[in-house]
């Protein structure tokens, strides 16, 4: 005992002088030790909503059909782009919005050869195409005239047609007089829609491709009558048989350009976006949209506007992007476009220094979604008790139950969690397959695999699956920070 006393003052001072060291230094907390024990349970019984086939899309600018557009030899959409086209059909990708701010602002207009290769490369890649036309400073007549050449020719890959492209903006309609506030806007949208159906009767159309995604934190308030253009544009259109869904852009955290890497990274794993900002912009914009009789899809979207090397370009992006197809498909969503600009960092898709073409991490997220994203989704309800950066997301169909797995923690937070399945209906087999990045690192650009094999601009994705033994009906998995995995349960 006496031993005992004579050495606790010591250890309680040596603790002490630590943590005074440490926080003189300004040292971070050291890794939370251990893991984190998490049960999942999917109601199978439950009837979900049906992920429509075609949710996975990508966005590019209206100028990026042009010859020799971002420094391309010849169209990069082209059937003959032997790259482009396998990383379309790699990711999943089944729909494709042209359209963009070049769209309104650019006075180099495609020509019907850029249209051809277009629609010739969508037709080789299985892909429905949303085309845009100018609105702004535009011409309606001119606008018809290609919308009729587009119908006669290439209809069988013609999803709809857009006018215009996020006129909530002002800083985007400045110069064009006829448009001066919402009621304006949408005036002249529908007499440049009706030139269109003058011309092509059956044609269909969505709108308004909004750009402000308030009430999220940090956007900007661009409403009319205190509604967004986005719930005003499906409250004027109501009833309307001509529109396929209404369109709204969403870049969660606003615009990444200039801030610290660690800070985009750390916002486009936090929770608040799950728990804050998406539903923030689903109650308010988009449930107002589901009420007045419309789908809607996210027509443009991505974590920011802008990039940020080291970041835009990540591991992070890949969960990120695996998160928030996942979010919206269980709210209703009929499907997400990440908008690819050339060649910008969080772009899925883009030309290296010696030409060729290949995907940034976040085209690991599109992927995983692409094999796990397919059928009716489940409610999951999850357990857990220690409060984990995690989330899972199940969607059933005829093959089984796909059950996502995301654990975002990272950095100091960083833990392991030892996923419990107590529940999943009548499977009696599983199957797993990992989304990883070496060492668990979220800031990696390199080095990423799904099922243990990268995604080739030159051959099919090789990814396998991994059995793993149900005992007594119940399943288990370590589920590492900062890394993915999708459960096949059958």
């Amino acid at each position: 005992m006496k031993r005992i006393n004579q050495i606790l003052p010591v250890f309680v001072a040596g603790i002490f002088y630590i943590f005074c060291c440490q926080k003189a230094l300004g040292q971070k907390k050291p890794a939370a030790p251990g893991y984190a024990r998490v049960i999942l349970a999917v109601d199978t019984k439950t009837r979900g909503i049906s992920i429509p086939d075609d949710f996975s899309g990508l966005s590019f600018e209206t100028g990026s059909e042009r010859n020799g557009n971002a420094s391309v030899k010849g169209h990069f959409f082209d059937p003959a782009n032997q790259q482009a086209l396998l990383l379309f059909k790699q990711l999943g990708i089944k729909h494709l919005r042209v359209g963009g701010g070049s769209v309104d602002i650019k006075n180099i207009e495609p020509t019907k050869t850029d249209i051809d290769r277009l629609f010739e490369f969508a037709k080789a890649a299985d892909l429905k195409i949303l085309y845009s036309f100018r609105l702004l400073n535009g011409n309606a007549t001119a606008n018809a005239a290609i919308a009729k050449y587009i119908w006669d020719k290439y209809r069988s890959n013609l999803e709809c047609f857009s006018i215009g492209n996020e006129p909530d903006w002002r800083s985007y309609h400045l110069t064009d007089p006829e448009i001066t506030d919402y009621p304006t806007y949408y005036s002249k949208w529908k007499r440049f829609q009706k030139a269109i159906i003058d011309s092509v009767p059956p044609a269909m159309f969505t709108g308004p491709e909004t750009g402000s995604n308030y009430p999220v934190t940090g956007a900007k308030n661009t409403n009319y009558n205190n509604r967004s253009w986005t719930v005003n544009f499906a409250d004027n259109e109501k009833g309307s048989k001509n529109i396929v869904y209404i369109s709204q852009h969403n870049y969660a955290g606003q615009e990444a350009t200039g801030k610290p890497i660690h800070e985009v990274i750390d916002q486009m794993l936090s929770a608040v976006f799950d728990t804050s900002y998406y539903p923030a912009l689903y109650t308010n914009n988009l449930e107002p949209v589901l009420k007045d009789g419309f789908k809607y899809r996210m027509t443009e979207s991505n974590s920011f506007s802008g990039e940020v090397n080291g970041a835009s370009n990540s591991f992070a992006a890949a969960l990120f992007a695996l998160d928030y197809m996942h979010w919206w498909a269980q709210h209703n969503c009929s499907g997400v476009n990440f908008h690819n600009k050339q060649w910008v960092r969080n772009a899925p898709i883009y030309k290296d220094a010696t030409g060729n073409f290949n995907i940034y991490p976040i085209g690991y997220g599109i992927k995983a979604f692409d094999i796990g994203g397919h059928g009716q989704t489940k409610p999951v309800k999850i357990i857990n008790t220690e409060g984990i950066n995690l989330t899972a997301y199940a969607v059933q169909n005829s093959t089984g139950l796909y059950i996502t797995i995301i654990n975002k923690t990272h950095d100091t937070t960083a833990r392991d969690a030892q996923i419990t399945l107590k529940q999943w209906g009548n499977y009696k087999k599983a199957t797993t397959l990992m989304l990883t990045a070496p060492n668990n690192d979220v800031t990696t650009t390199t080095g990423i695999t799904l099922g243990g094999a990268a995604i080739s601009n030159t051959e099919p994705w090789q990814g396998k699956w991994t059995d793993t033994p149900v005992r007594s009906g119940k399943w288990s998995i370590r589920v590492p920070a900062a890394s993915a995995v999708i459960v096949k349960v059958y």
